[in-house]
């Protein structure tokens, strides 16, 4: 494949969705592109505005904390796996409002009170990256809500 071929094939990638540079290089890799190309590639779609490392750490983080219901906790680690710097995913934890996490959590917890046992409920909003403390602290509101 050219290089041609290949920047044609990942600004179309790219302008379908935010991507990060790590799923770009990894999408290089899969159509075959020498990896001595892979840095002219990226550069040029950078340059072009098809591929920002920031507006993507911002995409992820407001899409996971709005329709996945994650805690930052859980973000930073998604972000770290796509090799975001340290300092953007600094900015972007910065920017997250804490009443959203709370509300959040009280969100998950009110709906899955009725499904769940206390164990497997305190486990699901774990994994979602809540603090022991919040997940208390929600748990006992809706508990004293719902008697």
């Amino acid at each position: 494949m050219t290089t041609t071929e290949a920047l044609q094939k990942l600004q179309h990638y790219c302008a379908y969705q935010e991507r990060s540079p790590f799923e770009v290089k990894r999408k290089l890799d899969l159509i075959k592109l020498p990896r001595a190309r892979h840095e002219e590639v990226i550069a040029t779609l950078m340059e072009d505005n098809f591929l920002d490392e920031y507006r993507f750490a911002e995409a992820y983080t407001r899409g996971k904390l709005n329709q996945k219901y994650w805690a930052p906790r859980r973000i930073r680690m998604g972000l770290q796996e796509h090799r975001i710097p340290r300092v953007t995913i600094d900015r972007m934890m910065s920017q997250v409002d804490t009443s959203t996490i709370e509300k959040n959590a009280f969100y998950l917890t009110e709906r899955w009170f009725a499904s769940k046992t206390k164990a497997q409920l305190t486990a699901a909003l774990q994994r979602r990256g809540y603090s022991f403390e919040l997940i208390s602290k929600a748990y006992q509101s809706v508990q004293d809500e719902q008697a």
